[in-house]
């Protein structure tokens, strides 16, 4: 008897999803190409390429980001018939095969990370110096869920994603508007005034705290947006939502730290670490796509696909409103400041005014988020306080009625964890704490199943039943949730 020929695998939503991520981003990028492409040419130019990165460098340049910018945009160009190329080649039998799609968008993706290395390779020690502190936000943003926490690893993915994706599409972006602008919006040779001029750099600053808002916003969402896609099974509600988008924010926030600290040298480049690595870093880009990660959070558990596009449109809206806002009003009190405050002192300016100007401006968006996080957090201990009687209540021994008020109080986790460490050693306090995470999992599993919010992709509750209970039999030391670990017999 003949046998079947294999069936190829179906199409996957969720990876066509990430490949039309790339896309738009792709296209955005081109459409700033085709701007460029038309700029207009003027008289006193130096040089006129037919596309600006691949003018000669400025002179006086302290090094060469200029090549950067051109080995990004050939990247560009080549991308688009590779990806092309890649996406045609897994078409098999009318669908297309998810691990080509993923390939095609991974080339789509390839210039922006390019543009960053100009910064990582130039540098570095500033990196390094910012990572200490970046650490620690990114352990108090992971800190921020009391009950079910995303893996740790994907928060790291997360902010690697804004640190290097979401820099190198907002900077390209950003670039590119720099580049082509003074061409659309110069005056004419019989206009060159200094009145004129500086009109020009008026509305070139203005259009390019639009660009930054728009773009690094989209550039920071977008992999927030590829983690809602592909690993939706970790995001219960909105607290997961505020902590991947903080992640991403914390990781742009990381490389742009660089970048400033760079271009203001010697003792300006310590006044810009206090400003976005302690000062302001749990402000700013942190808040931004916090906002847009609280859009997904609220998208996760909407019942139709038209309310999670609005949910997830509001959040980017938001945070691309308050980028842009901020940076004007930032832009314009640094420019005033002198007038109302009589010329204040490098000291009192830096530890006074600029602490209140931070709280005004950027401290309704940090309550914002803190607020959502609340409410969200409510909305975990509430839910599971049902979930987990309930599972109780079923008496397959996954959850007891005597753990439920441990799980539910993070307080006492962490004080049952401290007793397993001191007693027990490393690993009982490991234990313990997967033990905890996977009775909460499967609490909100079942939180997920009572909304009819039902994912494809995450493991049904046997299997997380099955999963604790192999946690509590595991040989060594006795784990129960609601006493301290006893050696078992």
């Amino acid at each position: 008897m003949s046998q079947l020929p294999p069936q190829p695998p179906a199409s996957d939503p969720r990876m066509r999803g990430v490949l039309l991520i790339a896309v738009v981003l792709s296209a955005l990028y081109g459409l700033e190409v085709v701007i460029d492409l038309l700029r207009p040419h003027l008289p006193y130019e130096d040089f006129h390429s037919p596309v600006g990165w691949l003018n000669p460098p400025p002179k006086g340049l302290p090094y060469p980001s200029f090549g950067w910018y051109k080995v990004s945009f050939w990247c560009y160009v080549l991308s688009l018939p590779a990806a092309l190329a890649l996406y045609l080649t897994g078409r098999r039998g009318g669908r297309y095969l998810p691990h080509w799609q993923a390939a095609a968008a991974v080339v789509l993706l390839f210039p922006y990370p390019i543009w960053t290395l100009d910064t990582y390779s130039h540098n570095l020690t500033y990196i390094l110096l910012c990572l200490p502190s970046t650490a620690y936000a990114l352990w108090l943003v992971h800190r921020m869920q009391r009950y079910s926490r995303l893996p740790v690893r994907l928060l790291l993915a997360t902010a690697g994603w804004g640190a290097v994706m979401g820099t190198g599409f907002g900077g390209s972006m950003n670039q590119w508007w720099l580049d082509y602008s003074y061409n659309y919006l110069a005056p004419g040779p019989d206009h060159l005034m200094p009145l004129d001029l500086a009109r020009v750099r008026l509305r070139v600053t203005a259009g390019g705290l639009l660009h930054a808002g728009l773009f690094e916003e989209l550039g920071k969402g977008a992999g927030v947006a590829i983690v809602f896609l592909l690993l939706r099974r970790h995001i219960d509600n909105i607290v997961s939502g505020i902590v991947l988008g903080a992640a991403a924010g914390l990781g742009f926030n990381l490389t742009e730290s660089a970048q400033y600290m760079a271009a203001h040298h010697a003792a300006d480049a310590s006044t810009q670490y206090f400003l976005r690595q302690s000062l302001g870093l749990l402000t700013a880009h942190m808040a931004f796509t916090a906002l847009i990660g609280a859009g997904f959070g609220v998208a996760r558990q909407l019942p139709d696909r038209r309310s999670q596009r609005t949910a997830i449109a509001c959040g980017f809206g938001i945070a691309m409103a308050a980028h842009f806002a901020n940076d004007v009003f930032i832009s314009y009190y640094s420019r005033v400041k002198e007038d109302w405050f009589s010329q204040p002192g490098p000291t009192m300016d830096l530890l006074v005014l600029t602490p209140l100007s931070f709280l005004v401006l950027q401290g309704p968006l940090v309550l914002l988020y803190l607020l959502l996080l609340r409410r969200g957090l409510r909305d975990q201990a509430e839910a599971l306080a049902v979930e987990l009687r309930a599972e109780a209540a079923t008496g397959q021994g996954a959850v007891t009625a005597a753990e439920v008020p441990v799980l539910l109080r993070p307080a006492r986790r962490f004080y049952l964890r401290l007793h397993a460490l001191r007693h027990q050693g490393p690993d009982a306090y490991r234990r313990l704490g997967r033990l905890y995470a996977a009775q909460l999992r499967l609490g909100m599993a079942r939180w997920h199943r009572s909304r009819d919010e039902y994912d494809p992709y995450a493991p049904d509750e046997q299997a997380l039943r099955q999963r604790v209970l192999a946690l509590k039999h595991q040989p060594g030391p006795a784990v129960a949730a609601g006493r301290p670990l006893q050696v078992a017999s």
